[in-house]
């Protein structure tokens, strides 16, 4: 009779699934256990996850397929599956962390072949899978476009993903290093600006923004061109390297830099004399091209006029404001409505036309003409009743929502005056008006500065005067050239009192400088002061 072998005899050369878990060896159908590594018995050489042998030596010293006793085992890293490129961009589109790993486990290029801005990494970031993006840039994911774009995910925060200006640095400074423009551009705005917890470096802006303006970056020279106009603490302005930098890009095609230039040519600088002529050159070539906001510019050249500029300015400005408005433009909407309410520059007095522009422009989330709009229903005008509720709601959506401070604090200004001086229907708030100019003044409002130091001084019902408040404020807002606050001290000079001695060469000295700016009421109680002392003589 013939001998059976037994089974510890019988080693198949590849089992094509996993003795102890029985799922797929090498291509597992469930996502769980993907990427597994293959464990290798020694001696009897059967195979299995090397997670499944791991668990199972601990209670088992055979093999579980043959029983050979199994003295050690080997890792053998899995092959890549066939079309593996296709699965880690399909993963990286899904977010499917799993699989990249995996894949990478086995061996997968990080950029699986494919060029710059159609990586996994760069597909994982436009699809903001931030957590896959990570893995596959800290894996030496080498597309600059990729590593840009990551850089974008942490400066702009959203869906879940916190903003991060360091962590931007970082992935910017990646992607330049690789030599990639725009990064080297985002970096230069990134140190131009600064933001929360990052500190602005004009100096580092200007070495970043000069890396790409030498590598032919319009925006770049653009850029330059600003910050040169600007200055900062420590960089100081220098408008001809602005004029510089702003023209190679106005000439090689850049509408803003046009802009730019023609408003530096009309308002000029320090040592950087005006020319009319040339801003409308370059106001009309912006225009040309279809850029509201030079068509803005140049409208309000023309309606103000000005040495070589064309006879019928006037005219063509109201065309141009018109147009611009039309298509958009925030900035013709505002002016516009200012137009509109000031009644001057060939605008007929339409207080109705106005307040249509200004909400226009409110719809679009701008502050200046909420702030406008806001203005005007607080002060109200002919057939145009005023809505004290209407400009409260509006000013204080201008403190929520503004970023200019001197806006704001106009805003905050407004407010205070409107809870000083309202109507029955609204009802005075002394101690309100108080809190909205105090918070206007520490933002250098003079006019609150004004205000203030008048309600310490005249003081109202359930409101002390308090004159030892009022100086200082009045003081502060006279030396910032607030002419009202001038006149209110050379009162105090002249007549004494409220701890005020009487000297009369000192309010004369207030009194004319308030005259001086055209304050009626200085220049009425200066010719008094001079009557009165010249009948003493």
């Amino acid at each position: 009779m013939k001998s059976v072998p037994s089974r510890a005899a019988v080693v198949p050369t590849e089992p094509p699934i996993c003795p102890i878990c029985h799922d797929g060896l090498y291509s597992s159908t469930n996502r769980k256990f993907v990427g597994r590594r293959v464990a290798i018995a020694r001696p009897c050489g059967h195979k299995f996850h090397f997670k499944c042998l791991s668990r199972w030596t601990k209670d088992h010293l055979t093999c579980p397929y043959g029983r050979e006793v199994i003295n050690n085992m080997v890792v053998k890293k899995l092959p890549l599956p066939r079309g593996w490129r296709r699965q880690m961009v399909n993963a990286a589109q899904e977010g499917d962390i799993k699989i990249i790993q995996a894949l990478l486990q086995r061996g997968a290029k990080v950029d699986a072949g494919r060029t710059a801005g159609n990586t996994p990494l760069a597909l994982a970031v436009a699809n903001k899978h931030l957590d896959a993006a990570l893995l596959l840039a800290r894996r030496g994911g080498s597309d600059p476009i990729g590593l840009r774009n990551l850089g974008g995910l942490f400066e702009d925060g959203g869906e879940g993903i916190p903003i991060d200006l360091h962590k931007a640095e970082h992935w910017y400074l990646k992607a330049a290093e690789l030599g990639d423009i725009d990064a080297m551009w985002h970096l230069g705005c990134l140190y131009q600006f600064g933001g929360e917890g990052f500190s602005a470096d004009l100096h580092k802006a200007e070495s970043w923004y000069l890396k790409a303006a030498e590598l032919g970056d319009i925006a770049a020279m653009c850029s330059l061109g600003i910050v040169y106009a600007k200055g900062g603490e420590g960089f100081p302005v220098d408008l001809h390297k602005a004029e510089s930098w702003y023209l190679k890009a106005a000439e090689l095609g850049d509408t803003t830099a046009m802009n730019n230039l023609a408003y530096r040519y009309q308002h000029g600088g320090k040592d950087f004399a005006v020319d009319l002529r040339k801003a409308e050159h370059w106001y009309l070539r912006a225009a040309g091209l279809g850029n509201a906001c030079a068509m803005n510019n140049l409208a309000l050249l023309y309606l103000d006029g000005g040495e070589g500029l064309p006879v019928d300015h006037q005219d063509q400005g109201k065309f141009l404001l018109l147009k611009a408005a039309g298509l958009g433009d925030v900035g013709a909407m505002t002016n516009l409505g200012w137009q509109y309410y000031q009644g001057d520059n060939g605008f007929e007095k339409d207080l109705h036309q106005a307040k249509s522009w200004w909400l226009k422009a409110v719809k679009l989330g701008h502050a200046t003409p909420m702030h406008h709009l806001g203005y005007l229903y607080l002060y109200g005008g002919k057939s145009f009743p005023a809505d004290l509720h209407q400009a409260k709601t509006l000013l204080l959506k201008v403190v929520e929502l503004g970023k200019d401070p001197a806006i704001i604090a106009s805003a905050m200004y407004h407010l205070g005056y409107l809870h000083h001086y309202a109507d029955e229907d609204f009802g005075v708030d002394l101690r309100e008006a108080e809190r909205w100019y105090l918070k206007a003044a520490m933002l250098d409002n003079d006019s609150a500065m004004n205000k203030l130091g008048g309600l310490y001084l005249f003081g109202d019902e359930g409101f002390p005067i308090d004159p030892q408040e009022a100086a200082p404020w009045l003081i502060r807002a006279a030396e910032r050239g607030n002419a009202s606050a001038m006149n209110k001290l050379g009162i105090l000079f002249e007549l004494g009192g409220m701890g005020f001695g009487v000297n009369l060469d000192e309010a004369e000295r207030w009194y004319r400088k308030a005259a001086r700016l055209g304050h009626a009421k200085a220049i009425k109680n200066l010719r008094n002061l001079k009557s009165s002392v010249e009948v003493a003589s």
